[in-house]
């Protein structure tokens, strides 16, 4: 099966492959390629279709174990300050996850969002979002997730635009006691961009991730390298190529 931070990177990276077109805001698009994760690679197909205000992505993958699929739709009215959202995956052994809500604005420059995620169990956990772009130019997010079991986690973030990128700092706590501090900053590089993340829990112990994503002709590939607290480190890459437009007759 494909794995969530492989089905998380081809959508990211299709989704700048599709903003990247000129034409990318209206019409139906469709494109496919290939995928190669850690321990799967396979094809994949996507489809999506742009109105005003309203956009559909419908993704599959294929490889030696079978086929799955996900699912995107999101609305927004700019008059009234309302949209939706919700996506549905389904990997190959047919457990799904979900999550849908709306988003109202509340403000200047303020947004208020009501969700709900689905895990394959089906777990659902409440999601509220406060959002709000602060006069300096950074933006603020004070997120609440509520589990099943009435277990809540609350996070704060701050992300500021750089020159090269952008960063983020935040902190979480858990209704359990525990709690810490994060951080990232993204560099645009050339041919890509580097990510560096940091977290930091209650007890010291700090976990880092660096993530290096390079874009050359029609394939993207990720290198990622993650250090424990106790300084061992693992490391593993995947891509994903985009096959060429057909050329017309």
């Amino acid at each position: 099966m494909v794995n969530r931070r492989i089905i998380a990177f081809m959508i990211a990276v299709l989704m700048v492959v599709v903003l990247a077109r000129p034409d990318a805001f209206a019409g139906e698009k469709s494109r496919s390629g290939s995928y190669q994760g850690r321990n799967t690679g396979g094809t994949w197909q996507q489809n999506v279709s742009r109105t005003p205000g309203h956009v559909d992505r419908s993704t599959t993958w294929q490889n030696e174990r079978g086929q799955g699929s996900r699912t995107d739709a999101r609305t927004w009215n700019k008059e009234t300050g309302t949209g939706s959202y919700s996506s549905t995956t389904t990997r190959a052994d047919g457990r799904t996850t979900s999550r849908q809500g709306t988003v109202t604005r509340t403000g200047e420059g303020a947004y208020a969002v009501e969700g709900t995620r689905t895990g394959p169990g089906g777990k659902v956990t409440e999601v509220d979002k406060g959002i709000t772009r602060n006069p300096d130019g950074t933006t603020s997010v004070h997120s609440i997730y509520t589990g099943p079991e009435g277990r809540t986690r609350t996070v704060d973030s701050t992300t500021r635009k750089t020159e090269e990128g952008r960063s983020v700092t935040g902190t979480y706590s858990t209704s359990g006691g525990k709690s810490g501090s994060f951080d990232s900053n993204v560099t645009r590089t050339q041919d890509g961009l580097v990510k560096e993340q940091s977290l930091t829990n209650q007890d010291g112990r700090t976990w880092r991730r660096s993530t290096q994503r390079t874009r050359d002709g029609n394939t993207v590939r990720r290198d990622v390298n993650v250090t424990t607290p106790d300084g061992r480190s693992r490391s593993h890459s995947e891509s994903l190529a985009v096959d060429p437009p057909a050329a017309s007759n």
